[in-house]
């Protein structure tokens, strides 16, 4: 694809867009579990309570309808409640170049330089930061918002319900654990087919390097790509 330069922008009210992009189809599956296990669990207990009725049972049938109604929400309107995520907004934030976390979520705001290549993302924050990644770390899948689109990135097994329920971590995984590409709506008008690009891109760079008969030549161009970070600055 051609090069393309912009700035991207990211206030609390994109962050939470962004969050959500990454982490809804995670949360629709618990949501759809939470549904076919407690649905046919309710009408058990509600079974139950016609033939042997308790206050008990009747605490039990609502705790139930609760979590019926949960799973409902995560499907079709997930609630994320920042203030117990602190550490997540504000190391996003802190790792994108803004220095001065004061005052309420609000406040937060930061700007930083993308570089969309051939072989992948660059990004360059205020802190003269600089980080790059590979086309083949995002899943070619994307929301859309007013503001732009965001490309979510491929975090494997962490977003597999069944993976994270074998262990502890299904309800305190890892939330954001690599980097969304965030594209502003500007951009995207004055590159009208700048989304299928970058789909294709990504397409094409897994069928590369996710490949195990991979060229020695390929390895040297990627890993030269990703090294030359510094030297271009």
């Amino acid at each position: 694809m051609n090069e393309i330069n912009y700035r991207a922008m990211i206030n609390f009210e994109r962050f939470k867009n962004l969050f959500l992009a990454q982490n809804k189809k995670y949360y629709r599956k618990m949501g759809i579990f939470c549904s076919i296990f407690f649905i046919p669990f309710t009408i058990l207990l509600i079974c139950a309570f016609i033939y042997e009725p308790s206050g008990k049972g009747i605490l039990y049938i609502l705790t139930s309808l609760l979590l019926v109604g949960l799973g409902i929400l995560l499907i079709f309107k997930p609630l994320f409640i920042f203030h117990t995520r602190k550490n997540i907004v504000t190391g996003w934030f802190r790792s994108h170049g803004l220095k001065k976390l004061e005052g309420g979520f609000s406040n937060y705001k930061v700007e930083y330089d993308v570089n969309l290549s051939k072989y992948g993302v660059t990004e360059k924050f205020v802190s003269r930061v600089e980080i790059r990644f590979p086309w083949f770390s995002f899943t070619g899948k994307y929301v859309e918002y007013p503001e732009g689109v965001y490309f979510t990135y491929d975090d494997g097994k962490n977003s597999s319900l069944v993976y994270n329920m074998l262990g502890v971590n299904y309800l305190f995984r890892d939330e954001l654990q690599g980097e969304i590409l965030f594209i502003e709506k500007e951009v995207l008008d004055k590159n009208p087919n700048l989304v299928e690009e970058i789909k294709k891109s990504i397409e094409d760079s897994k069928k590369i390097y996710k490949n195990r008969n991979i060229s020695q030549e390929e390895k040297e161009k990627m890993s030269k790509w990703i090294t030359s970070v510094n030297k271009e600055k």
